[in-house]
């Protein structure tokens, strides 16, 4: 193919594999399906395969998985997965005690694959539930609403309500009557853009093309809503102008028909991934960052702002992550190095308990109708599924509501350990948690090292049952909190942002070392793993530290980082990985690019890149262009391949099977890289 090449500011950079992004191109296509013929062939040619895929086919077999849960009144709404559905379940139940109600099935409607639920909007009275489905990964996604009591479908189905470049928002009306939503406008054509969504209000029952216009016009065409109402009709919208950046809020109180801003980004309130705010009666509640890195909690009263408004909770050592409104007052979710805790408030911010969540675990749940009724708490950690516990106030216990995953395989000789492994810069101390089974020790264990360090995302512990595949054949799972990610705050993050996202890949190496000096995989025997951000975190590893690593399985990640944000997402990222329309950004965006920087005769780890047709997120041709110039360039005798797989996107929506093959083919490649 013809060599092109751009020039940027004087400089020409060359773009060997430029032919591949053409998706629709016969010969890509065919390139990309036998690229990923020879990656499955060669996985399925392991002689460890077909056993490690049969022990992870029936570990993820285990108990439904609940998630999502949302409380108004007696009503509890949440998806329940219970393998091997293809997808998960929206279910309703009054209670603990009340039997479980499926509203919606997706595999009852589908004619082909099933569809994935991805949001749910309870309403204020527990009536009626709004919730989007997906297909193939596309992250394209309609809005439809059902009623809790009778399970009846309403005619309300509003498409094109936002997904993937832009998350969909949604605020109940305080009668439950309607609800105020985020729209894509509609191209000329009839096509729809990926982005300049804003806000419409729709009316139960009415024509969704009649919903009138509510706010968004003349912002950032990567605006990025978050939704709150709270019980008196205020009505709050946590607007980002992209990813990885703090949000602006506009407000409309009850009796208002404008809003008014009460907060700027300086405030350092909220992200595109999240909200950080909840009413607490009639005072909005905010995580602020701007002034308190580790985040402080402020009341934003009528006629207030976030500079004006009361501190509740002033800044301390833990994060505060996230704020949720309880009967009488407010709950907030903590993290120290990305481990959980959690506190109690009264509404004025009087600190009422400290929950007793064990060491080195999540709270994934906080669910309660601030009307009254009640509280409850859901935990995980790597030996212990999520189980849901009623939060008891008098004594500040969590007591069992008997809800919960239960595990198929035994945990109960699985090591954890967590340890703050020193930066190669001397500025940092980096959590890292290992995983293993008993007597699991020594420098040829087949080490797993997985990071993200990006948006200041926060890696927390997670159970997985099908992690034990892994565990039970004598090898370790680490996870490392590198800088870039949230997990001691905004300081944290920005320690890794632009010109210093290097930084990320430093840390990662740093963990790896520690690895390889205390007893777990050498470079000949371990492995990192990442996927988006963190793949783009796995090409910075694989470039500048090529020999600390016998193995890497990247997903769905960035590699181009001069062209990435021609795609849909990309101006959505230009805030964490900078622009090349800046002269003074494009020379640290060419050095840190991993496509760009594969050197002839390296000897490379080998790799393992998968991607999915369907990807809104990141565009496949990012997936190719990697692995080609790796294939051509490496000089070592280890494999570079390539899966990208159809029906599949980011990976969220996958379905039960997606997600069994994709972890099977993770372990087998590691599995035959690492043993060795």
């Amino acid at each position: 193919m013809q060599l092109v090449t751009d020039t940027y500011f004087g400089t020409t950079v060359p773009d060997p594999y430029r032919w591949l992004e053409d998706a629709d191109s016969p010969a890509v296509r065919a390139w990309a399906a036998a690229e990923s013929d020879l990656a499955r062939r060669y996985i399925h040619a392991v002689p460890a395969y077909a056993a490690i895929r049969a022990r992870v086919a029936a570990l993820a077999q285990g108990s439904p998985t609940r998630s999502g849960l949302q409380i108004a009144g007696r009503a509890w709404i949440y998806l329940r997965r219970t393998p091997p559905a293809p997808q998960a379940v929206l279910v309703a139940r009054d209670g603990a005690a009340g039997a479980e109600r499926v509203l919606f099935d997706p595999a009852a409607t589908a004619t082909g694959s099933a569809p994935a639920i991805e949001s749910v909007f309870l309403a204020p009275d527990g009536r009626t539930v709004a919730f989007t489905t997906q297909q193939g990964g596309s992250e394209d996604q309609t809005l439809h609403v059902v009623d809790v009591a009778s399970g009846a479908m309403l005619a309300d189905t509003l498409p094109h309500v936002g997904g993937g470049t832009t998350p969909v928002a949604l605020a109940w009306d305080a009668d439950g009557k309607g609800f105020t939503h985020t729209l894509l406008p509609r191209n000329a054509d009839g096509s729809y853009p990926h982005d300049g969504i804003s806000l419409v209000h729709h009316v139960l029952g009415t024509d969704p093309a009649g919903d009138a216009y509510v706010f968004g016009h003349g912002l950032s065409r990567k605006a990025e809503y978050h939704l709150l109402a709270s019980r008196g009709g205020a009505l709050a919208a946590v607007v980002t102008d992209g990813d990885g950046v703090p949000a602006s809020i506009y407000l409309r109180r009850s009796a208002a028909t404008t809003f008014a801003q009460v907060a700027t980004p300086a405030a350092g309130i909220g992200s595109s991934s999240a909200a950080d705010a909840a009413f607490v009666g009639d005072v909005l509640a905010v995580v602020a960052k701007g002034r308190a890195p580790r985040g402080a909690v402020i009341g934003i009263a009528p006629g207030q702002t976030a500079d004006t408004g009361k501190t509740l909770v002033p800044a301390g050592d833990p994060v505060i992550d996230g704020v949720v409104a309880i009967p009488g007052g407010f709950a907030t979710i903590d993290v120290a190095g990305g481990d959980s805790g959690m506190r109690v408030f009264g509404a004025d911010g009087t600190p009422r308990a400290t929950v007793p969540i064990p060491a080195v675990s999540t709270v994934d749940v906080v669910a309660a109708d601030p009307a009254g009724g009640d509280v409850i708490v859901g935990y995980e950690n790597y030996v212990t599924p999520q189980r849901w516990y009623y939060y008891d106030f008098g004594g500040n216990t969590l007591v069992p509501t008997g809800i919960g995953e239960t595990s198929p395989g035994d945990f109960s000789h699985v090591r954890v350990q967590r340890v703050l492994v020193p930066s190669l810069d001397g500025k940092a101390q980096v959590p890292l948690e290992i995983v293993s089974g008993a007597g699991t020790r020594g420098m040829r264990t087949p080490t797993i090292l997985s990071a993200y360090g990006a948006y200041g995302s926060i890696t927390r512990p997670r159970f997985s049952a099908t992690s034990l595949a892994w565990l039970e054949r004598g090898g370790a799972l680490a996870q490392a909190m590198v800088r870039g990610g949230g997990e001691y705050g905004e300081e944290w993050h920005r320690a890794a942002l632009h010109a210093t996202k290097t930084l990320s890949s430093d840390d990662l190496a740093a963990c790896a070392q520690w690895l390889g000096a205390n007893g777990y995989g050498d470079a000949q025997h371990l492995g990192i793993a990442g996927g988006s951000a963190g793949g783009f975190l796995m090409g910075l590893a694989l470039t500048r530290n090529p020999s600390l690593y016998r193995a890497v399985v990247s997903s769905v990640g960035i590699y181009d980082l001069l062209r990435v944000e021609l795609t849909p997402n990309g101006a959505f990222n230009t805030p964490e990985f900078g622009t090349v329309t800046d002269p003074a950004q494009f020379p640290w965006m060419l050095a840190q690019s991993p496509y760009h920087n594969v050197r002839k005769g390296v000897a490379y780890p080998a790799v393992l890149m998968t991607t999915g047709e369907n990807d809104p997120r990141v565009d496949p041709y990012n997936s190719r262009k990697m692995a080609a110039v790796l294939q051509a360039n490496s000089s070592s005798p280890y494999p570079i391949l390539l899966l990208q797989k159809s029906g599949e996107g980011h990976g969220i929506g996958n379905s039960f099977q997606q997600i069994v093959e994709s972890t099977a083919e993770r372990y087998t490649f590691f599995w035959s890289q690492l043993t060795g």
